[in-house]
């Protein structure tokens, strides 16, 4: 993890951080992912009409290829590591 912290982020609500912890380390196991690897765990707000509220994006950020993503439109602590598990799948396929 990087010491860069964003004076500009919104507060993290209670139980993100553990669960944006949990996404990411589910996410580099599953891929067996190196720690050079970036695993980027990211909740956006939209607020264009017809998209969702929340979305939740799950990047896979390898120096010099395409980054991989899933996207949920949920929060992330709602996510859970199965629906994770495939999403992952999916994309890796």
């Amino acid at each position: 993890m990087s010491g860069f912290v964003n004076p500009l982020a919104r507060k993290l609500g209670l139980g993100y951080r553990e669960s944006i912890d949990r996404l990411s380390a589910a996410t580099r196991e599953q891929l067996k992912l190196s720690d050079e690897v970036v695993v980027s765990v990211t909740e956006l707000a939209c607020r264009e009409p017809g998209c969702p509220d929340v979305e939740t994006i799950v990047a896979v950020l390898i120096a010099g290829k395409k980054p991989r993503t899933v996207r949920f439109h949920k929060r992330i602590p709602e996510i859970d590591l199965s629906e994770l598990a495939t999403a992952l799948r999916e994309v890796e396929s």
